[in-house]
């Protein structure tokens, strides 16, 4: 657990080599995102489940988003997993959440996503999802490491597609409709942008079920992320206010999350939807422990606007498996970070989008509010932030004039100000969050880190 009071300062811990905050990313053809690597990692993972002495009568599922590289990458973790005799299942093509679910509800070994999430499309990455549907622990990834060795040529078996994909979409359809009345979206009108990503026929199909109005963009028409979905938000905002639409919704490449425009166009922050998504759990009762998960980087404004709900806003480091870590340690039930991942343990064990979609319009229908009301219930700091690339990640704690810069400001300013320094966890890049109740101050006080930081670097 993450405790914060005033200024808080975070020196990720870079001590796994491929891993990162969620899975292992790159760009393909590099040094590790490569079929020869995906072929060691799916030995690795063979050789990390005998270890466990996993029952090999059961199988491991693996699944892809859009990349054009994701064929060849998924087909490489299945030959090495193969090749150590154990089950596979090659679903092809499908959302982050679904394979997480069908690995739990069909009681499976694990599962392998290929997917780099909100990356851009030329990159490609590997998640490993546990037995129980969740990112695995630290402990787990280190031994996983340990069982890679060098890594091998070999030829990619043939493609075997699983038959009975359908059914595991339809079991997962089903489960999302015991959580959401009938028809309880009857009378929005939806606009979602796909990514041209893994939710784009699931997404709409679900909505429509509930019965929206649903108009969908970048369903499959272009390459993954490439100027769409959640990290592009402008023309979802367009198409929004051309369709007069209530609101809209872009996921990103995997489906594991989403971010959310107003029908004014605007992108609604994603700690506001935190925020009111404890607050209308709260009220019915919904909320166990009496608390809610966040991360580091969230906005100290959520925490006031909570307290003043008599919840308490817990903060884990960043990365969804950081959150649910701490949900589990405070008995919480409902956690999230800023980007768009929000995981609700009464449902499953990690983020789904369209989960936390759906649950974001049942708060705006029973407030009988719209989403640019409600979301403005929770009030924000003023902050700024940067990522500043680095050649190297040298300790931050080395950098002796910003070390004396954040003493003195945290002197001055107390709780009223926060800083948060940190290395990105996938990316040669150092985060710089700093935020204040007062804007000037937060801004002087952000390009004087930004200063002490570049001449340090």
């Amino acid at each position: 657990m993450v405790k914060q009071s005033g200024i808080f300062f975070q020196i990720m811990n870079e001590s796994l080599k491929y891993f990162g905050t969620d899975g292992i990313r790159g760009r393909y053809g590099d040094s590790i995102i490569n079929e020869g690597f995906a072929y060691s990692l799916g030995v690795a993972f063979a050789r990390y489940l005998e270890h466990k002495n996993y029952d090999k009568s059961q199988p491991v599922f693996l699944a892809r988003d859009t990349r054009l590289s994701g064929k060849n990458l998924l087909l490489s973790c299945q030959a090495g997993l193969n090749d150590n005799h154990f089950i596979t299942y090659n679903l092809d093509i499908l959302p982050t959440p679904v394979l997480a679910f069908s690995v739990f509800n069909q009681n499976a070994l694990g599962g392998i996503m290929v997917t780099a999430s909100h990356n851009p499309h030329y990159d490609n990455g590997l998640k490993i999802i546990s037995a129980e549907g969740g990112k695995l622990e630290p402990v787990d990834e280190y031994l996983i490491e340990s069982f890679i060795s060098e890594f091998t040529e070999h030829h990619l078996m043939p493609e075997i597609i699983h038959q009975d994909q359908p059914k595991y979409i339809g079991e997962y359809l089903e489960n999302l409709r015991k959580y959401f009345g009938t028809n309880f979206l009857k009378g929005l009108k939806i606009v979602t942008d796909l990514a041209n990503g893994a939710t784009a026929q699931i997404t709409p199909q679900a909505l429509k079920h509930f019965g929206a109005n649903v108009v969908s963009i970048n369903q499959g028409d272009g390459l993954i992320n490439e100027h769409v979905g959640s990290e592009f938000t402008e023309g979802l905002a367009h198409k929004v206010i051309d369709e007069k639409a209530d609101l809209g919704l872009a996921h990103d490449g995997d489906g594991d999350r989403v971010v959310f425009i107003d029908k004014k166009g605007k992108e609604v922050d994603g700690d506001k939807i935190l925020g009111l998504l404890a607050i209308h759990a709260k009220k019915d009762n919904s909320l166990r422990g009496n608390g809610f998960v966040a991360t580091i980087h969230s906005n100290s404004g959520l925490a006031s606007t909570l307290k003043e709900s008599e919840i308490e806003l817990h903060r884990s480091d960043v990365g969804d498996r950081n959150v649910f870590g701490l949900m589990r340690e405070t008995g919480s039930n409902w956690g999230g970070e800023s980007s768009g991942h929000i995981i609700c343990s009464d449902y499953m064990n990690t983020g789904d989008g369209l989960f936390s979609a759906l649950s974001v319009l049942r708060c705006v229908l029973e407030s009988q509010e719209d989403l640019l009301r409600l979301s403005n219930r929770v009030s924000l700091w003023p902050s700024r932030s940067v990522a500043i690339k680095v050649t190297s990640k040298k300790p931050i704690e080395d950098f002796e004039e910003l070390q004396e810069f954040l003493r003195k400001t945290k002197e001055t300013w107390g709780e009223d100000t926060r800083i948060l320094i940190r290395y990105s966890g996938t990316e040669l890049k150092i985060r710089v969050l700093v935020e204040s109740r007062d804007e000037k101050v937060a801004d002087e006080v952000f390009l004087v880190v930004q200063k002490l930081i570049k001449k340090h670097i």
